[in-house]
């Protein structure tokens, strides 16, 4: 059961599903993420990892609760990992984590931005379940929620790299994107610079290198903001990661660094008109 983060109706249940939690040998906990079941065991020189995740997921598919039965049985198929230590110790952090590779968004209906103008679009990319113990930086077991495609993300078959793809419908204003328990909000800032009305259709965020927050107040994951800088059509637009979050975040809690560093160019756009 869970410690220091008691899941209480005040504390958002819908959302906060992640906090410490105490495990006693060979005594499992079982979840259900949405449509994925999850299951940790303890032993005293490894911790047993199940899971079935079904053939088809679905993005809506966002609530969670914790499975007390101990005989509740997985479906076929279920994948086992273990992961052995010297000696286990009796807690363990379950938490939040961005996806191990950039997203790539392609909204419903393309985005123009006019000559000077401004303006901050919110998407959501999908989250990873992590386990953290005592004197290890790195999570022992990082696995995604619900499942993306992949994709290719370049200008051809040769230049560029595999991503996620997942669909998206970004909103101008945040209270029109409604908060999910396994999607993180990105703000990103679009500063038309240029003469011409640009367009785009799709966009590849570098989510590998942006730090986790979450807010009570608003009942959100966020990552810190993007801003990117349009100057003229002759060369690429300029996209810096923000170290804040916006102001409609609200008062924060660091949850994770970047899983990459940031000192590196992005590619964000494949194509902008």
């Amino acid at each position: 059961m869970p410690l220091e983060n008691e899941i209480t109706e005040k504390s958002n249940p819908k959302i906060k599903w992640w906090g410490e939690y105490h495990f006693e040998l060979n005594h499992p906990q079982s979840w259900q993420f949405g449509s994925l079941l999850f299951r940790l065991t303890r032993g005293m020189q490894e911790w047993r990892m199940e899971y079935h995740r079904p053939t088809f997921q679905f993005d809506y598919e966002q609530q969670w609760h914790q499975i007390h039965d101990p005989e509740f049985g997985f479906p076929q198929p279920v994948k086992m990992e273990r992961y052995m230590f010297r000696q286990t110790h009796d807690k363990i952090q379950i938490m939040p984590r961005l996806a191990d590779r950039s997203v790539v968004i392609k909204p419903v209906d393309p985005i123009y931005i006019p000559a000077g103008q401004r303006g901050t679009l919110y998407i959501s990319t999908p989250l990873w379940i992590a386990g953290f113990v005592d004197h290890l930086k790195e999570p022992f077991f990082d696995l995604p929620v619900i499942l993306p495609k992949d994709t290719w993300f370049g200008p051809n078959h040769r230049m560029g790299e595999v991503c996620y793809a997942t669909a998206v419908d970004g909103r101008t204003e945040l209270k029109q994107l409604k908060p999910r328990a396994f999607r993180a909000v990105t703000p990103i800032e679009f500063h038309n610079t240029s003469n011409q009305q640009i367009r785009f259709d799709r966009m590849n965020v570098p989510v590998p290198a942006l730090p986790l927050f979450y807010s009570e107040s608003t009942g959100r994951l966020w990552t810190s903001q993007i801003r990117v800088v349009h100057e003229s059509h002759d060369k690429p637009p300029r996209v810096k990661i923000e170290t804040r979050t916006p102001p409609q975040a609200g008062d924060v809690i660091y949850l994770h660094p970047p899983r990459e560093s940031a000192n590196v160019l992005f590619n964000m756009f494949d194509s902008f008109f």
